[in-house]
């Protein structure tokens, strides 16, 4: 799966809740806390934003929303199935679907499919470990996605869907 991801270490001194943790993260904190608003804008540009991950991939899944709220700072919902992701997305509205190809039952492009029928306009990045250019050809031809390698690194995958709601908002799109 790639190499681990090592997170700052937050450690509580024992007789206080202060945290005691790296200067850098408590200078950042502290501003934020203080009403320096830039600093978290500057630091998570798409704060607000709503994303849908949908694999059954438990580890994917932890490691990926990881990525997406630790550098995107974005809001990260998680659907197990198609049938959860269908209806998570009927009843609330995301700014991207990050979806897998292969799901229990169905695939991604059932998915996307009933998506169309429904006539909702959503940006979707696809992983796939079954990456082919043909397929990726005749998904995007006749889907609104984008697809990505499974075996590119969750940094490259966070990265490509913060392109994604980046040129989003510019855009808007119909829920």
């Amino acid at each position: 799966m790639g190499r681990e991801r090592s997170l700052p270490k937050t450690r509580w001194h024992p007789l206080s809740l202060q945290a005691l943790t790296p200067p850098k993260f408590s200078s950042v904190v502290n501003r934020i806390l203080c009403g320096d608003l830039a600093v978290l804008n500057s630091r998570f540009p798409h704060q607000g934003k709503r994303v849908l991950v949908t694999d059954d991939n438990r580890d994917h899944i932890d490691v990926i929303v990881d990525y997406l709220e630790t550098d995107l700072g974005v809001l990260v919902d998680v659907a197990r199935s198609p049938e959860e992701c269908l209806r998570l997305l009927q009843s609330n509205s995301y700014d991207l679907l990050i979806l897998d190809y292969r799901l229990p039952k169905h695939t991604g492009l059932w998915v996307i499919d009933q998506i169309c029928r429904r006539g909702r306009r959503i940006p979707i990045l696809m992983m796939t470990s079954f990456f082919s250019q043909a397929l990726s050809r005749r998904i995007s031809r006749d889907y609104p996605v984008e697809i990505m390698s499974k075996t590119s690194s969750f940094r490259m995958i966070a990265r490509r869907a913060g392109r994604m709601l980046a040129s989003t908002a510019a855009r808007p799109t119909a829920g």
